[in-house]
């Protein structure tokens, strides 16, 4: 049993959590607030992502993620809004929603047991018996 258990940890998916920028810090909350603006107006996910452009394109790629993230935590587990309903309001594919839903869950528990063992230390067995 104990072995299993060491099995998973070492399968948990490793994430890189950017640290930014003040500059990165300043585009990253302009374009969260445009894409929230265009979305209030009625248009799609990916009129809003058109609305604001980013010269760098991979910070542009990974706030366009964080802003998909930042809508299903809102709509679906803020609101209780079914995945198909947040597809349909977004204009995306519920597939697309779920593979996010679960990158998310993913980062949280990942992010949880960084914390974990920056507070508490390895709490490992240290033999395998």
């Amino acid at each position: 049993m104990k072995k299993k258990a060491k099995d998973k940890l070492q399968e948990m998916p490793e994430f890189y959590f950017k640290e930014f920028t003040p500059e990165e810090s300043r585009i990253y909350e302009e374009a969260v607030l445009k894409y929230r603006e265009a979305i209030a107006a009625g248009k799609t996910l990916r009129e809003a992502y058109e609305s604001y452009s980013v010269a760098d394109k991979e910070l542009e790629k990974l706030l366009q993620a964080d802003f998909l993230k930042i809508m299903i935590a809102e709509l679906h587990f803020g609101k209780g809004q079914s995945l198909e309903d947040v597809a349909r309001a977004l204009s995306v594919s519920r597939e697309l929603l779920e593979d996010a839903k679960k990158r998310m869950i993913q980062e949280a528990g990942v992010s949880a047991a960084n914390q974990f063992g920056d507070q508490f230390g390895d709490l490992a067995p240290k033999s395998d018996d």
